[in-house]
């Protein structure tokens, strides 16, 4: 079985300020076309999984039961549009914690992949930082970085896809996945 995995802040939803974090609902801001990324990538027999890093909830910035509550009305809004998020999984830690789950380590992954019988080759990982890259690569998953940038270059762990947009780095995925043919992708 083939899954995507997604990181949350600056891939579904806009990222806080630096230094900040979404702590309620009310905070959420879904990005352009992630929701019905998210929703192709079902259609085409994708599962999707939700691997963030919360380390706001470590440091008393984000309350459990606010965390629980966004990730509760995300999949909401996900499904309604088409799509279906398989799982959530958080790093809570702190990064003095020194976790196994904290991307860009692959715990995350690894839990995942075992609950989900998920063979991670066949996987892809979509994030917008380096860890997030860097994780997906430890555990031979193909990467994909939303970026507006190039500042990957120097990266040890260069992402196999790069993209403005989650909408665009589905087509690329698709594309590359051939689950798609390419004169469709002018259609969508």
């Amino acid at each position: 079985m083939s899954a995507i995995f997604l990181d949350r802040d600056g891939v579904i939803m806009r990222k806080a300020p630096e230094g900040a974090y979404v702590r309620d609902w009310s905070e959420v801001d879904f990005l352009p076309g992630a929701v019905e990324a998210i929703a192709s990538f079902c259609s085409f027999g994708y599962k999707l999984i939700v691997v963030t890093n919360q380390r706001g909830v470590a440091t008393g910035q984000i309350q459990p039961s606010k965390l629980r509550d966004i990730h509760t009305r995300m999949r909401e809004v996900i499904l309604k549009a088409g799509g279906d998020v398989l799982g959530i999984y958080c790093c809570t830690h702190d990064k003095s914690d020194n976790c196994t789950c904290r991307k860009p380590r692959p715990g995350m992954l690894l839990r995942a992949a075992s609950e989900h019988q998920l063979y991670l080759p066949d996987c892809w990982i979509v994030g917008d930082t380096a860890t997030d890259i860097a994780a997906g690569k430890s555990v031979r998953c193909r990467t994909a970085l939303i970026t507006a940038t190039r500042e990957h270059k120097d990266w040890i762990d260069k992402p196999d896809i790069c993209a403005r947009s989650l909408k665009l780095v589905a087509r690329e995925i698709l594309r590359a996945e051939r689950r798609i043919q390419i004169c469709d992708l002018a259609k969508r």
